[in-house]
């Protein structure tokens, strides 16, 4: 006879999560937020994320500060592909056009978020406070939205590995 032991991994309170609205790309809102918060966010491999049927490609910055790992993702994916072949659509003049994957963001409420800047481990009420402040004074940046955790979609992969830092 034989037994199941369960083995509970405590994986942390879940990061803090910023959706940012602003008129800027991401290469602008990332050299304005190196500017504004000293940091040293730099462009990583891009993050895919896979919903049924659909793969999609976003952009992804990266950095340490303060103990912290700080990363900003692109809500609108730079290119999307299908994981099986789209359904079937009868065949018209347009049917070519049809077939093309959609570019599915990863947060679709609340509407006009173009960035996600996740924080891990997660900033206490006060230095949300304090980096919102910050943040909004930054040229370019319209508008900020503190996100549960919860609303993300696959947010078990926004738990990132550690940075190497060497």
């Amino acid at each position: 006879m034989s037994r199941l032991v369960l083995d509970v991994v405590d994986e942390g309170p879940p990061p803090s999560i910023l959706g940012l609205s602003t008129s800027l790309s991401d290469v602008s809102l990332v050299f304005t937020l190196n500017t504004a918060l000293s940091w040293s966010l730099v462009r990583y491999s891009d993050w895919r994320c896979v919903q049924p049927p659909l793969h999609s490609y976003h952009a992804l910055y990266r950095c340490h500060f303060q103990g912290r790992d700080i990363s900003l993702m692109w809500n609108l994916p730079e290119k999307s592909a299908w994981t099986s072949a789209p359904r079937a659509a009868p065949l018209d003049l347009f049917s070519e056009e049809a077939s093309a994957p959609p570019l599915r963001p990863l947060l679709q409420k609340p509407i006009r978020v173009h960035g996600l800047l996740v924080i891990d481990p997660a900033l206490s009420p006060e230095e949300m406070v304090i980096l919102q402040r910050r943040i909004a004074s930054a040229p370019g940046v319209v508008g900020q939205h503190v996100l549960p955790w919860s609303i993300l979609r696959e947010r078990e992969n926004f738990l990132f590995e550690p940075l190497n830092t060497l």
